[in-house]
């Protein structure tokens, strides 16, 4: 018996990144990549330069996306603009 993992996603209308329908599978993706990354980073060695995503956020256009971008960076450059 096969199950799938796949967490269900469609282009945004925002721009290229992958949306997701509700916070729920965003934060499942998040979990799944955060795992995805460490597994990988374990192969290496080292986690030194590698792309982790950190959180999940809703965009304007009502989808959630993850990101590795901190709270803290995303607010210190929201408030410059």
């Amino acid at each position: 018996m096969s199950r799938n993992k796949v967490v269900d996603w469609r282009p945004c209308d925002c721009g290229n990144k992958r949306g997701f329908a509700c916070e729920h599978e965003a934060k499942k993706a998040l979990g799944r990549a955060q795992a995805k990354r460490t597994r990988r980073a374990d192969a290496q060695g080292t986690r030194r330069g590698m792309h982790m995503e950190s959180r999940h956020y809703e965009c304007e256009y009502g989808t959630w996306h993850l990101t590795s971008e901190s709270r803290s960076s995303y607010e210190k450059r929201v408030r410059v603009c």
